[in-house]
């Protein structure tokens, strides 16, 4: 995804909750699971600029993935994970690694999440912020990744080794002569986080670096660096939820940096449940270097019918502001069900 601050106006794509696995072989050490879901809502956009976008019946998250456990000793297990997601007419496997497990750690390899992904408090459905910065890498197809749980603290580290991303084609005319350009960006980032719980108050930071250098027709041009921290604190007493994080993010292209895909931005969160209905309040505002800027809200609701099925709606406010011109506001809503295993 490619979104700046801006993106604070336009609904981001859910990030599926891992499904529910269930165990359907587990015989001499070896344990093998299997979890699912499927995700409908009826949506309503939001609309900027006098654009009028139709009610839609959104095909939000088909998932299937599976995990296999094999206890290599007392002491060590090996891992095997896939996971295959649907988003609208397209099926990808987002998910492909293996790894071992142990008192020091969990170490994997392949196609996964790394800990940049795990940012943001924000408990929106669709109409809240979910990560301003969308050019900030948060996966890979060749990560390794370390991760330790203790007691009371976690702290980890993955690195996407450097990987080519697929050819983009542009043509242009030059004195009547149409010339093919073909242009293959080279990729890769580290990121880290560590963690701590408090007598309910959760306390959390997250670093990223990165660097891509478009390659134009075999030819490297000038490479783009990003840098990226956030700082998170979500306290839950009770029934009650409330958050704060602070989160930082510049780009340099050619050493020279890139206003439009720099700044900063605040998530505020409160949420309130009781019995099988859980509800989320959120306020987020961002700037651009640029001065450019943008806030949203939304409030949602979400109701448990079963614990694998559950209904909800949102409602959601959002505002950009572009430097130099006027500022526009929309609304949006979608009500929706997900039921998984």
């Amino acid at each position: 995804m490619k979104k700046t601050i801006l993106a604070l106006a336009v609904p981001a794509l859910l990030v599926a909750g891992a499904a529910n696995a269930a165990t359907v072989y587990d015989q001499d050490g070896v344990s093998v699971t299997i979890g699912g879901a499927a995700e409908v809502q009826i949506f309503q956009d939001y609309e900027f600029n006098g654009e009028d976008k139709d009610l839609d019946v959104r095909l939000d998250d088909g998932e299937l993935n599976f995990g296999i456990d094999v206890a290599v000793s007392d002491d060590l297990t090996a891992l095997g994970y896939f996971d295959f997601e649907n988003e609208g007419n397209d099926v990808k496997n987002t998910e492909l690694w293996a790894g071992f497990k142990g008192g020091f750690g969990q170490v994997t390899a392949g196609r996964m999440y790394t800990f940049w992904d795990d940012t943001n408090i924000n408990e929106d459905i669709e109409l809240g912020l979910e990560g301003v910065n969308g050019s900030l890498p948060a996966s890979g197809d060749n990560v390794i990744k370390y991760r330790y749980d203790g007691d009371a603290f976690w702290f980890g580290i993955a690195h996407n080794l450097k990987q080519s991303g697929s050819e983009e084609e542009s043509f242009v005319s030059t004195g009547g002569t149409l010339t093919r350009n073909v242009t293959v960006n080279e990729a890769s980032h580290t990121d880290a986080g560590v963690g701590t719980s408090i007598a309910g108050l959760d306390l959390s930071a997250y670093f990223l670096t990165a660097e891509q250098t478009p390659i134009e027709n075999g030819a490297k041009k000038a490479k783009s660096d990003k840098d990226a921290f956030q700082l998170s604190a979500v306290y839950n007493m009770d029934a009650f939820t409330l958050g704060a994080s602070y989160t930082d993010f510049e780009e340099k292209d050619g050493g020279v940096q890139d206003k439009a895909n720099s700044g900063h931005y605040v998530e505020l969160l409160a949420g309130y449940g009781v019995g099988d209905f859980q509800y989320y309040l959120g306020y987020n505002f961002g700037e651009n270097d640029d001065d450019s800027d943008g806030s949203n809200i939304y409030a949602n609701a979400t109701y448990k019918m079963h614990s694998n099925v559950k209904t909800y709606v949102e409602l959601g406010w959002a505002e950009k502001q572009v430097k130099n011109a006027k500022s526009d506001d929309a609304t949006g809503f979608l009500v929706g069900m997900e039921v998984k295993f």
